[in-house]
């Protein structure tokens, strides 16, 4: 597989993959030096993809090694969120609902905030997302079901 094929690959994910790096640190700065990462060692190690698989989820299981990798080696984890930095929508009672519950999810357990966002603003299946965690199905539905438990304990407690 030649470069520009990897480009052609990468584009339809690109964003939704940045996006990912970018909510899993919190949106900080050093999220740009992983997703530059996570393309690098992707375009390094292509020669391991095989065209059968799903090209969405095998670099984005790079990018969650790549994330693994940042938190192992910063020593700590950012917390917060720039709402600045997310992308402009106009305003509706649902999109603000939304990114109230991005919001929250922030406050989650690093585990649990990364099958989230995976789940929920990547779009990838609980086969897909055990895929690139490199847990077990039962594991993903048990981690994404605590998250939504604590997420719904946390809205329903800042709307008494």
């Amino acid at each position: 597989m030649g470069q520009g094929e990897f480009w052609d690959l990468l584009d339809p994910c690109r964003r939704k993959l940045y996006n990912f790096i970018a909510k899993s640190l919190a949106f900080s700065p050093e999220a740009d030096d992983v997703y530059q990462e996570t393309v690098l060692r992707a375009f390094q190690y292509l020669a391991s993809y095989r065209r059968e698989d799903d090209f969405a989820a095998w670099i984005f299981a790079i990018a969650h090694n790549e994330i693994r990798r940042y938190r192992k080696s910063a020593h700590r984890f950012v917390s917060g969120i720039d709402l600045e930095k997310v992308e402009a929508a106009p305003p509706s009672p649902d999109r603000e609902r939304g990114r109230e519950v991005f919001r929250f999810a922030e406050g989650l357990k690093p585990r649990h905030k990364e099958v989230f966002f995976l789940f929920y603003d990547g779009g990838f299946k609980i086969s897909e997302i055990a895929r690139v965690t490199g847990l077990r199905e039962g594991n993903v539905k048990f981690i994404l079901n605590r998250a939504r438990t604590a997420l719904k304990s946390i809205l329903g407690e800042s709307h008494e």
